[in-house]
């Protein structure tokens, strides 16, 4: 049975027998033999050569070929989607191609001799969703909320990034609201036949602005008084104040950033950046197209 990826992604996730069949080489998914008279698939194939064994082909492993091309805001699960194809195993091999603007991707949690080829096409992202920007407030103005992280995985993979990918952005931090003194001239009848002016002060309330909406996908939502929405390529600006001794809130952060503070610090907290990747360590060199354009931390 012939494997349900090409043979560029056969030759980077390696362990799979060839076999020459009408003078050309194919790679086999299934290799079975006859034992006692029935026929029995073989766990592993192990060649001799230069007095050493050496594994040349997997057979316990699940293979897939998913391509994910409708644009998607919610998390796209690998362990759920596999065990729908009826698999319960611990053991997979397989290519995933990102062929949309897909919100976050969770690889799962698979064997160590497991592999994922992570191809994500031109043009396409996987990103989290941006963090929203934090309210205006007079005592205390609310703080920008986190972006999400874009990949999450404990499962060996390798990467081959034409696209993006891109924690969500913190939001903006909201300014605190103020108050504005202004001078007010009053002209009365004061005396027969005269006038007199009265010179006082007043003191109003004034708006801060809120923080801007992280850049992710989707974006974060603003935080109200004037601030802007971000959006899947950049963040939202933050609000502007209404004078005296309120502060503007903080801009959002652009993919893979955190958002700002607002004027003069006088406000809440910005939000942080998503981690673009948690579970770098997972990564297999050697055998790839290259990291590619990633936007945010790369940790664990």
């Amino acid at each position: 049975m012939a494997i349900p990826y090409s043979d560029d992604i056969a030759q980077a996730l390696d362990k799979h027998l060839r076999i020459k069949s009408g003078g050309v080489w194919k790679y086999v998914e299934d290799v079975r033999i006859k034992n006692s008279g029935s026929w029995a698939d073989v766990k592993e194939v192990y060649i001799r050569d230069g007095g050493s064994w050496h594994l040349v082909h997997e057979g316990e492993h699940f293979l897939f070929n998913h391509q994910l091309d409708t644009n998607a805001e919610s998390e796209f699960d690998l362990a759920s989607w596999i065990s729908g194809q009826g698999y319960s195993g611990n053991k997979i091999k397989g290519a995933l191609i990102i062929n949309n603007f897909q919100q976050r991707v969770n690889l799962g949690n698979f064997s160590s001799d497991s592999k994922v080829y992570l191809r994500i096409n031109s043009n396409k992202r996987i990103i989290g969703r941006g963090g929203n920007g934090g309210n205006a407030g007079q005592n205390a103005a609310s703080n920008g909320q986190n972006g999400q992280r874009a990949l999450y995985t404990r499962t060996p993979f390798i990467i081959d990034n034409g696209g993006i990918i891109a924690g969500g952005g913190g939001g903006g931090a909201g300014g605190r609201n103020g108050t504005i003194t202004q001078q007010v001239q009053e002209t009365n009848n004061c005396m027969k036949g005269s006038q007199c002016t009265n010179t006082y002060d007043v003191t109003n309330n004034t708006n801060g602005g809120g923080g801007g909406g992280g850049a992710g996908y989707p974006g974060g939502s603003n935080g109200g008084n004037g601030s802007q929405n971000g959006q899947a390529n950049g963040g939202g600006q933050g609000g502007g104040n209404g004078g005296g001794s309120a502060r503007s809130g903080g801009n959002g952060g652009g993919l893979g950033q955190g958002g700002s503070n607002p004027q003069n610090n006088q406000g809440g907290s910005p939000g942080s950046a998503g981690n673009a990747i948690d579970g770098w360590s997972e990564r297999l060199s050697g055998n790839d197209s290259g990291n590619g354009d990633i936007r945010g931390n790369t940790v664990n």
